[in-house]
């Protein structure tokens, strides 16, 4: 099974305690869990919150959206049209619940299928978001490459940074239970993928926490 096709089992098999993780009607003991030990996974939301101030009126692109937070919030918040894309069906069950839960299932499309073959027409984006899914990507300039092509606006996508500890724990973790394997990225590789990608300007915000990385903010306008 190749890397990605390892990341679907894992997201399909485990749709339900990862989408819990932003969940805040869970457990106490749960809850303090995952801010403390997956820290970063609530700061890079933060990021990309900022980053799309305001949504108002704005499309969204939310790659690898899995149980829809994102494509959710900012739909919540405003945005004019929210498409999420994912290869994990189970997953977008739960965003679409979410999304008929939350009032905004009209303005949220969630499309099962892998982002580099899915062909978008001639539809185009103000931002584009794709958290947590650089970690997976063996080659990982087509994909921004093409994120880069679809949006008008910002593209914000993160990135995770190599630790001695954190790092092989993941790497190991992940390989022994059949999860794929996990890529790392330094500062200045982000950068040098970024330009390559043909953002027209850059600039990182740096994640100093567990799970340390860095959120690329890029800009066409």
């Amino acid at each position: 099974m190749s890397n990605l096709g390892e990341v679907q089992h894992r997201f399909e098999w485990d749709a339900a305690n990862f989408a819990g993780i932003y969940d805040d009607e869970s457990s106490i003991v749960w809850r303090t869990f995952n801010r403390v030990f997956r820290k970063a996974i609530f700061v890079r939301y933060d990021v990309a919150m900022r980053e799309s101030t305001p949504p108002d009126g704005k499309s969204f692109l939310d790659i690898g959206c899995g149980s829809g937070v994102y494509s959710n919030e900012l739909a919540r918040r405003g945005a004019q049209r929210v498409l999420g894309i994912d290869f994990s069906e189970p997953m977008l069950e739960i965003a679409r619940a979410s999304a008929a839960k939350l009032g905004v299932a009209a303005k949220t499309n969630f499309v099962s299928d892998e982002f580099l073959k899915h062909d978008f027409g001639e539809e185009r984006f103000d931002i584009s978001i794709a958290m947590g899914v650089f970690d997976y990507l063996e080659d990982p300039q087509p994909f921004l490459t093409k994120m880069a092509s679809l949006t008008r606006g910002k593209v914000l996508a993160s990135f995770p940074r190599y630790s001695l500890l954190r790092g092989t724990a993941r790497r190991l973790r992940y390989r022994l239970t059949g999860r794929g394997d996990v890529f790392y990225y330094s500062s200045d590789k982000v950068s040098q993928l970024a330009r390559a990608a043909g953002l027209k300007k850059h600039h990182l915000v740096p994640i100093e926490s567990s799970g340390a990385g860095v959120v690329l903010v890029g800009d066409n306008s």
